[in-house]
C-alpha cells in the first residue's frame, strides 16, 4: 500500500482520466514549454495507453505509448520532479508495453532527459533534430521477455515467442511440456533456452521435459540444440513423433507445470498468446498434450545421425 506521501502510479483510461491528463500536459508542454497546441493534440490518445501519477488524489504526471511502440508526453508537473515521478512513470509505460507483446519500443526524447532514458535501458541512435522547436534525440528500446510471467493477450510469433520459451523454461518447477511441428530453429533452437533447460533438470532428480513434434527428419537433418541435448540426457528429455492428428492443428504450445501455458494457435504469427498461472487452461492443454504423446513414437530419426 502507498503511504500518503508517495506517488501512486497506475494505467490510466481515457476518455475518463482524459481531463486530468490534458490538465498535465498543457501545463508542462503547452504553456512552460511552447509547444503549439495543434502538435500536443494530435489526436492519437483515444487509441494510446496511457500512465498517470497520483499524490494524495491528485494528478501529478503522465505519459503514453502509442500502438506502434512510441513513447511520449512524458510529463511531471515541475514542483514534483527529481523525485522519481517520471521513472516510475516509465517504468508502468514498459509494463504496458509487455502486456501487449510489443517488440521495440522508441521515442522522441529531449535533449536534457536523454541520460534518464539512457539508465531505463533506451540506445541513442541518430543526430539531434529539432521538434516543435526543441532538440531531440531518437532512442530505442529492445524488451526482454526472457522473465516475464505476467499475461500477454496478443503476442506476436517468433519473438517475442521465442523469449517467452525462455520464461517458461527459467519458472519452471517439475515439467516443461512442449508441441512444434517442426521446432522451428528460430524459436527452440537457442542457447539461451538450452542453458534454461539444463539448469531446470539440474533443480530437481524427478524434472521432466517432453518434446512433441511432427517432422523428425527436418529437424535431424538441419541440425538442433535441442536434439543434441536429448541425446545427451535421454532419461530427462525424451522427443517423440506423431504424424497428422485431428486434434493437432498445426499449433505450438509450451506448457510449464500445471498453470502456465505460452501459445501460437496454427500459424497466425500475430495470434500468439501467454497465460501464466491459468490452471483451468493449462490443465485442458496438458489433457490434450497428454493424449497426443500416448499416441507418439519415438523415431528413429533421433538416433540415426550425430550433430
Amino acid at each position: 500500500m502507498n503511504s500518503p506521501d508517495k506517488p501512486r502510479v497506475r494505467e490510466a483510461v481515457w476518455p475518463a482520466d482524459a481531463r486530468e491528463l490534458e490538465r498535465i500536459r498543457s501545463a508542462v508542454f503547452v504553456m512552460e514549454q511552447g509547444v503549439p497546441r495543434d502538435i500536443e493534440w494530435d489526436g492519437r490518445d483515444k487509441d494510446a495507453a496511457h500512465a498517470i501519477a497520483e499524490l494524495e488524489g491528485a494528478a501529478i504526471g503522465c505519459g503514453r505509448l502509442l500502438t506502434d511502440g512510441r513513447i511520449g508526453r512524458l510529463a511531471v508537473i515541475a514542483r514534483y520532479r527529481g523525485q522519481g515521478v517520471g521513472a516510475k512513470l516509465l517504468q508502468c509505460l514498459l509494463g504496458l508495453a509487455r502486456q501487449r507483446g510489443q517488440k521495440e519500443l522508441y521515442l522522441h526524447a529531449q535533449a536534457d532527459a536523454v541520460a534518464f532514458y539512457e539508465r531505463a535501458g533506451f540506445i541513442a541512435r541518430g543526430e539531434p533534430f529539432e521538434e516543435a522547436g526543441i532538440t531531440h534525440r531518437d532512442m530505442h528500446l529492445s524488451l526482454d521477455y526472457s522473465d516475464w510471467n505476467e499475461p500477454i493477450p496478443h503476442l506476436q510469433y517468433p519473438r517475442p515467442f521465442s523469449e517467452l520459451v525462455v520464461a517458461q523454461a527459467r519458472l519452471a518447477r517439475r515439467e516443461l511440456r512442449i508441441l512444434s511441428p517442426r521446432l522451428d530453429n528460430r524459436v527452440f533452437d537457442q542457447e539461451d533456452l538450452v542453458s534454461a533447460i539444463r539448469l531446470f533438470l539440474r533443480d530437481g532428480n524427478l524434472n521432466n521435459v517432453q518434446i512433441l513434434v511432427q517432422d523428425a527428419r527436418a529437424i535431424v537433418q538441419r541440425g538442433h540444440r535441442l536434439l543434441a541435448l536429448s541425446r545427451r540426457l535421454p532419461s530427462r528429455i525424451e522427443i517423440r513423433r506423431l504424424g497428422e492428428h485431428p486434434q493437432w492443428n498445426d499449433d505450438t504450445l509450451v506448457l510449464r507445470d500445471r498453470d502456465s501455458v505460452l501459445e501460437l494457435p496454427g500459424e497466425d504469427a500475430d495470434a500468439g498468446f501467454y497465460r501464466p498461472q491459468n490452471r483451468p487452461r493449462a490443465e485442458a492443454a496438458i489433457n490434450r498434450f497428454d493424449e497426443l504423446w500416448r499416441l507418439g513414437q519415438i523415431d528413429p530419426e533421433f538416433r540415426a545421425l550425430s550433430l
